[in-house]
């Protein structure tokens, strides 16, 4: 499988990236990037009005990209919930998986 897992709250990065490393996917890229609605609010300034609507770290996420299987990412949400990180109730990001048919 190809894990895509979008983090919305930078401050878990560090728990996020040793709970992949305790469940053996160590090949991880990490990508940080901005939301839409935060580009736009900024650098637009038709869309100024809605700046407030920003916190400080609100608009910034982490992409991380890793070939992992199912039983690896249930372990590291398991290791994150051992930690007191609920990465799923507390909406801290999503993960999807997507399925390989072939790697070179």
């Amino acid at each position: 499988m190809y894990m895509i897992l979008s983090l919305n709250k930078e401050k878990y990065l560090d728990d996020v990236l040793m709970a992949l490393t305790e469940a053996g996917i160590d090949d991880t890229i990490v990508l940080s990037g901005e939301s839409s609605g935060r580009k736009l609010t900024f650098d637009n300034p038709i869309f100024a009005g809605f700046r407030k609507s920003f916190s400080k770290d609100k608009g910034y996420a982490n992409v991380i990209m890793a070939i992992a299987e199912q039983e690896q990412v249930d372990f590291m949400l398991e290791e994150l919930k051992n930690s007191d990180v609920n990465f799923i109730e507390d909406e801290i990001g999503k993960i999807i998986l997507l399925p390989i048919e072939k790697i070179y």
